[in-house]
């Protein structure tokens, strides 16, 4: 019995210190979580601050663009009639140098087509008839075409067949082409007309 006093007395013991381990323990955690919780609180607390400064930022940035929007309202009506009418007549005096300009540019360019055509009338005259333009071969028969906008050489070839019997080699040789040669809307072929 006295063992078993003993052993009840030593449990006693053990359990009461582990009881005070852990009290102590626990006191530790809840100073930590404390500290968490008054770290977090400071955090928010200088957070609230930030957001009402920017919050009185905002507030006075819009005072000021409302302000310089009103200026700008201000002075946009201020624009009275006169100026209005000098705004229009400056328009009109620069929509008629801009079509003089344009008329002296179209004259200009019909003045060098023509002078352009006169030196190729006259290089034919002297290269005489029958002779290549485009620098191909030409039999004694045949004509000039001049390309249109959408043509091609088969396009050609194929709108003279019927009358004339020309073919899409023929016009290639002609005028010294190749399969992959481009043409272009002005340029002039000798056609052949086959005998």
């Amino acid at each position: 019995m006295r063992t078993m006093i003993v052993a009840i007395a030593a449990a006693f013991l053990v359990g009461t210190a582990g009881c005070e381990f852990t009290n102590s323990q626990q006191k530790k955690t809840e100073a930590a979580t404390a500290a968490d919780i008054a770290t977090m609180r400071d955090q928010v607390a200088r957070l609230h601050v930030a957001v009402e400064a920017l919050d009185r930022e905002m507030k006075r940035s819009d005072r000021t663009v409302r302000g310089e929007i009103a200026t700008l309202q201000k002075n946009l009506n201020d624009l009275n009639a006169a100026s209005a009418r000098r705004l229009e007549e400056v328009k009109t005096e620069l929509v008629k140098k801009i079509n003089q300009i344009e008329l002296k540019r179209i004259n200009d360019k019909n003045a060098l087509n023509k002078k352009m055509d006169a030196i190729v009338a006259e290089m034919r005259r002297a290269l005489g008839p029958g002779a290549a333009t485009s620098g191909g071969t030409r039999t004694e028969k045949g004509f000039e075409h001049t390309v249109k906008e959408g043509e091609s050489v088969w396009a050609i070839a194929a709108k003279y067949r019927d009358q004339y019997g020309t073919t899409v080699k023929a016009i290639l040789e002609a005028n010294n082409l190749t399969s992959t040669s481009t043409i272009h809307p002005g340029d002039t072929l000798w056609i052949p007309v086959k005998e």
